[in-house]
């Protein structure tokens, strides 16, 4: 079971580190906003293949297989949120100073 203390402290942690994601992304320059999602992958990249060849060495079925594959696709979610975070905020970003130029070159 899991306990509703721990789970909301890793909840707030992680919409702590997405507000971040968002204030880094919004900067001018590019890369402050890939540093959380590339601080995510190293790890994933180093126990994931342990995690999946061990669920796969231990599965009984192809259903358990598949389940233990996207299990270890589901330790890449976190960084491919902070990465949508980023993609989003710089495309919103672009839109924002094209408004702006096409405002300017009005006047």
């Amino acid at each position: 079971m899991i306990n509703p203390i721990k789970l909301v402290f890793w909840l707030a942690l992680f919409a702590a580190v997405c507000a971040l994601e968002v204030f880094l992304s919004k900067r001018r320059a590019w890369w402050p906003g890939l540093v959380l999602p590339l601080c995510l992958l190293p790890p994933v990249l180093f126990v994931l293949p342990n995690v999946v060849l061990n669920a796969l060495g231990v599965a009984e079925n192809s259903l358990q297989k598949v389940l233990s594959l996207l299990m270890g696709l589901l330790f890449f979610a976190p960084a491919l949120v902070l990465l949508a975070i980023y993609w989003h905020c710089r495309r919103s970003g672009k839109h924002r100073e094209q408004v702006e130029k096409i405002k300017i070159q009005d006047l």
